[in-house]
């Protein structure tokens, strides 16, 4: 599971492929975030919003920029459900990415009271 800290962007991205494997180009695509709600509610944060092309062009990658809120806390989760459709048959191609925040504070593998010296 991919990790972002909270008050900072992070970037949902997609590849779409064929049933081959080979990356395509795929129209509309989009993206839904949301969480759930401690009882299991599903909230939507964007709904419906289109995704970027990928920087450099990539075929068939798109991303999406999305700022955590700070109001959320340490441990929550978020997730994106991207879709985009095939332009040779009409089907729609779906896949989703799931996201732990962790607060700025915390560090990347750090622990509280610990420090780093180098000589």
């Amino acid at each position: 599971m991919a990790e972002a800290v909270l008050g900072s962007a992070f970037t949902f991205q997609v590849l779409f492929v064929d049933s081959a494997g080979v990356p395509m180009a795929v129209n509309t695509p989009t993206i839904d975030v949301f969480n759930y709600s401690q009882t299991g509610v599903k909230q939507p944060l964007v709904t419906a919003q289109a995704m970027d092309p990928a920087t450099p062009v990539e075929i068939g990658r798109y991303t999406y920029a999305y700022t955590i809120p700070t109001t959320m806390d340490d441990g929550d989760a978020i997730y994106g459900e991207m879709w985009g459709i095939d332009p040779g048959s009409g089907d729609t191609l779906r896949a989703d990415q799931a996201v732990t925040i962790i607060s700025s504070n915390r560090g990347l593998g750090s622990q509280p009271g610990m420090s780093t010296e180098f000589f």
